[in-house]
């Protein structure tokens, strides 16, 4: 574990802080078109539930599709929540967006939660400066233009760039350089909470390294909450504090990154972690994991019961009847599935 981890450690453990975001029974469809006259709904969302403790790192993983994304707009308010609370330092996040009388309540806290996305080149405007771009959440809050000026060039230089680049346009910077300049305007309002939306999957290898280590960084500086949203394994080995897994819409564990990666629970835990790749040939996998079969099913109509249950080798009658309930199967370690029952890890014998 490294130096900034240990930092953030001691920052969550604190005895009695509140958490600093909670995402209860959230979920989400979206209505498709099936054809003329018929209509239909995509389940990207259902029943998400987490917490996220201030000054860590909540990494979210699964497969493309699976509804990270989703989730991430949900809790910033880019897609309307259908059911479900976001509670932000205890203030209901949904509420407050739904309510004209507390419009400007919404507005405050905005200022607090902000994204880095994943494409550094569609995330810029084109025709703006770099120092327009960083700026222009402040002139929105109503920052002065001096202040805006000064923050700016200081924000600039925090994420590894140097001042003149306000007078640059995205065209004339790399990729790592545009994604800097993401980070710089995600911070420009001092938010306590960044969420990081496949914020280096678009960067090569050594320059992932580089952001990933400048977000470290900030955060061991500022004080920082990311949601580190990846599907990349080693990436959120690498940064988080606690992991929760997703397979379509659903969560379906919840733990310590070091727990996850060391001993999964759930059989498609256990699959993605056997799927990442090993440098050497002879190197042993770190998970023994079953084999999935079958194609990942259609949002469209899911699976009853248990979502997984479809391509789990190891699923029975109950995981078509019913939805595993989300259980604690060991100290801070939750998994949602039929093998396990709460307080106990030993899978039930097939």
């Amino acid at each position: 574990m490294t130096t900034t981890a240990l930092e953030r450690h001691a920052t969550a453990d604190e005895p009695g802080r509140p958490p600093l975001l909670e995402v209860k029974g959230v979920s989400k469809r979206f209505p498709v078109r099936l054809g003329l006259m018929k209509k239909g709904y995509v389940s990207a969302v259902e029943d998400l539930s987490f917490t996220v403790k201030p000054g860590t790192t909540f990494g979210i993983v699964g497969e493309s599709g699976c509804g990270k994304s989703t989730a991430a707009r949900l809790i910033l308010g880019l897609f309307d929540v259908d059911a479900g609370d976001v509670l932000f330092e205890g203030r209901n996040v949904v509420s407050a967006r739904r309510m004209p009388n507390i419009k400007e309540d919404s507005r405050a806290l905005r200022k607090h939660m902000q994204m880095v996305f994943q494409d550094p080149h569609s995330a810029l405007n084109p025709r703006a400066s770099i120092g327009e771009i960083v700026s222009f959440p402040m002139k929105v809050h109503g920052y002065p233009k001096d202040e805006r000026r000064e923050r700016t060039q200081w924000l600039l230089e925090q994420v590894g760039l140097h001042a003149n680049h306000a007078s640059y346009y995205p065209h004339q910077l790399s990729g790592g350089q545009r994604q800097r300049v993401n980070i710089a305007r995600a911070l420009a309002l001092s938010p306590k909470l960044v969420v990081c939306d496949e914020a280096v999957s678009a960067l090569d290898k050594s320059v992932q390294a580089q952001v990933l280590n400048l977000l470290q960084d900030l955060q061991a500086e500022l004080g920082l909450t990311y949601l580190f949203i990846s599907h990349d394994l080693n990436v959120v080995q690498y940064v988080s504090d606690e992991v929760l897994v997703m397979y379509l819409g659903q969560a379906v564990e919840v733990t310590s990154a070091e727990r996850l990666y060391a001993e999964p629970l759930h059989p498609y835990s256990q699959a993605l972690l056997a799927s990442i790749p090993k440098i050497g040939l002879d190197d042993e996998p770190s998970v023994e994991a079953p084999r999935l079969e079958g194609e990942l099913p259609s949002p469209l109509d899911p699976p009853s019961g248990c979502r997984f249950r479809t391509r789990c080798p190891v699923a029975m009658d109950v995981c078509a009847e019913e939805r595993p309930p989300m259980v604690e199967a060991a100290p801070e370690h939750h998994v949602a599935c039929h093998l396990y029952s709460e307080g106990s890890v030993e899978p039930l014998a097939i």
